[in-house]
């Protein structure tokens, strides 16, 4: 018991670590964007494409909003349960299989 909390302890803080991680990479992407956004301004590209670029970046980081509201529990349950349900769905079939081959 005290193992399989110290395991998901574990599996949590990788997790938060990951999406530090992802804001970082996101942060500098983001960047990226802008400046390649004013190079196109300057060089004259019509204003429909230098806002075009801009949607990667709002995509981008709605994804992760999302990843932290679900890293940090503030999503809707239904994806604690459904990670519930597939791991219990995976260990039936594995003990079926199991069972299979004894």
């Amino acid at each position: 018991m005290e193992n399989q909390k110290l395991q998901l302890a574990k599996k949590k803080v990788k997790a938060v670590k990951h999406w530090y991680i992802f804001i970082a990479f996101s942060i500098v992407g983001t960047i990226c964007m802008i400046f390649f956004k004013r190079y196109l301004v300057t060089i004259g590209t019509p204003g429909m494409w230098s806002w075009l670029v801009m949607i990667g970046p709002v995509i981008w980081w709605s994804i992760v909003l999302f990843k932290g509201l679900i890293i940090h529990d503030k999503f809707p349950k239904f994806f604690k349960t459904w990670e519930e349900r597939q791991i219990k769905k995976f260990m039936e079939e594995e003990e079926i299989k199991s069972k299979k081959f004894r």
